[in-house]
């Protein structure tokens, strides 16, 4: 890897230690074919352009953690644009949403004048599967010179059953399974999901989030929340209505990596200890990728959590193996860019 790309990853490594105001290269936000974008753009040469897709918060792209990430890569040298996407910001999984996303990037990328060349993919946690997707649909594969995947999964299945049935999960994600369960089988539960929705946004401001605490299991819908969370049995019968469920309705959400255009590099970073998809899933997703010979890179660090960060320079072997990780991404970019010219 050339030097180039070590000065990119130290610029990154600089913006997510400095204690400065963030967004001195937030840009403002612009509408494109309706969909808000916010803009990020250092005052230096632009590399590229990577386009954020964020992940599942109510925040969604306003998420101060997609903010600061998005800042560094814009002072690392890229236009850095994080559109919004409504149903992933209400925390939907639904039957058509890969589709809707899809044809979003579709537009985003139809404008020259944000994109002007080829772009990358950013995506967290469950948002991984769309820019898989992306990478097999050759509208958007032609001009994809790579994809960065933080936190995602290989086997919906797993991932499903490690958050309803694993008791180390953390209960964010059980909490949005469970909503989207009776949101789509039982939608005239309006009183689970309303207790659902409180416990979601309880459980995603605060650290640590226990269901014996937020939960008066004498209220009946209250103590029901707090069984399906807490009884095992009505855990295990959960995990299997929901294999039915994704098998049907949701089978979109499934890894299918058979048309994934081969030329095109994946970045896979996952935080050691993620509570919501465990590391697991990102080592088999590289060996998947790697048996297809897909350029690949997997990074499990300790530096991360499930969408936050911690870069401590008193760790600096797992913060070198993370810079390491975006100088092979950010190469992986040149070389792209140097084969298209040639």
């Amino acid at each position: 890897m050339k030097w180039h790309s070590w000065m990119m990853v130290f610029r990154l490594l600089a913006t997510f230690k400095s204690k400065r105001l963030r967004h001195s290269s937030f840009c403002g936000t612009r509408s494109v074919s309706g969909m808000d974008v916010d803009h990020y753009e250092g005052r230096g040469k632009v590399v590229g352009t990577l386009i954020f897709i964020h992940g599942m918060s109510l925040l969604g792209r306003e998420d101060p953690r997609i903010a600061h990430f998005s800042e560094a890569l814009a002072l690392a040298g890229y236009r850095v644009l994080v559109p919004d996407f409504p149903s992933i910001r209400r925390l939907d999984i639904e039957k058509g949403q890969s589709e809707e996303i899809l044809g979003q990037l579709e537009l985003l990328v139809s404008d020259h004048s944000l994109v002007p060349d080829s772009f990358g993919l950013i995506t967290v946690s469950f948002s991984g599967v769309f820019a898989l997707l992306a990478a097999c649909r050759s509208g958007l594969a032609s001009r994809l010179f790579g994809i960065c995947l933080v936190g995602s999964y290989s086997d919906i299945f797993s991932v499903s059953s490690f958050s309803v049935l694993a008791n180390r999960s953390d209960h964010y994600g059980k909490l949005i399974i469970l909503r989207n369960y009776y949101r789509e089988v039982e939608p005239e539960e309006i009183q689970l999901r309303t207790v659902l929705d409180r416990c979601i946004s309880e459980c995603a401001v605060q650290n640590v989030w226990n269901p014996d605490v937020a939960l008066d299991q004498s209220k009946y819908v209250e103590g029901r929340v707090h069984s399906m969370l807490t009884d095992l049995d009505e855990r295990r019968e959960l995990a299997s209505r929901l294999a039915n469920l994704f098998k049907e309705n949701w089978s979109e959400y499934q890894i299918n990596l058979d048309f994934l255009h081969r030329d095109i590099p994946v970045l896979l970073i996952h935080g050691r200890h993620d509570r919501i998809v465990p590391a697991g899933e990102s080592k088999k997703l590289a060996r998947n990728l790697i048996d297809r010979g897909i350029p690949t890179w997997l990074c499990v660090t300790q530096l991360l959590s499930h969408g936050d960060s911690e870069l401590r320079l008193s760790k600096w072997i797992e913060v070198f193996r993370l810079l390491q990780a975006f100088a092979w991404f950010f190469h992986a970019h040149k070389q792209h860019a140097r084969g298209r010219k040639d």
